[in-house]
């Protein structure tokens, strides 16, 4: 609820969290690439990731709210969020995974408990941050054209996207 205020759509948070499975599937392929168990500390990670990876999408999201409340068109507003938050976006991404990386790499068995939990959010991070900043803008395109269809959006009707886009050059 408190993102659909801060939204203002009962909508947008489901884009938004669409993400997690995103991270889910990282996780997975982490724990097969490593040979790792589903551990408890696992578990535990995957609450983590589920709080981590969202804020990718809310960045995004927010971003093209604000583009579109001042007036630019949606396609442009996409390119916009793409372009600009895609260095603060990966910069946080990558401290992060750099973080883990000690307990990743390490072989004592003083990090042993800790390493599910490092490959998990890891990965997940690394797999949900590369999959938001692709399929985050398309879901947020195919969603807004549904309710721009149904005359159920916020944003004042904008030009098509073969008017903002000129094909000829």
């Amino acid at each position: 609820t408190i993102l659909a205020t801060q939204f203002k759509s009962a909508v947008q948070p489901l884009i938004v969290m669409f993400t997690i499975p995103f991270a889910l599937i990282g996780v997975i392929f982490g724990l097969l690439v490593t040979g790792l168990p589903f551990s408890m500390m696992t578990m535990i990670s995957v609450v983590a990731l589920a709080g981590v990876v969202v804020n990718d999408a809310l960045v995004l999201v927010d971003f093209v709210n604000r583009e579109r409340a001042s007036g630019v068109d949606r396609w442009n507003s996409l390119i916009n969020a793409g372009a600009i938050r895609l260095r603060p976006i990966i910069m946080t991404t990558v401290t992060t995974i750099a973080g883990f990386m000690p307990i990743i790499l390490s072989n004592s068995s003083t990090t042993s408990d800790y390493k599910p939990m490092a490959v998990s959010i890891a990965f997940g991070l690394a797999f949900a941050t590369v999959l938001t900043l692709f399929v985050i803008p398309v879901l947020y395109s195919l969603v807004d054209s549904l309710f721009g269809k149904l005359g159920m959006t916020r944003f004042k009707t904008h030009a098509s996207y073969e008017e903002c886009v000129d094909c000829d050059e």
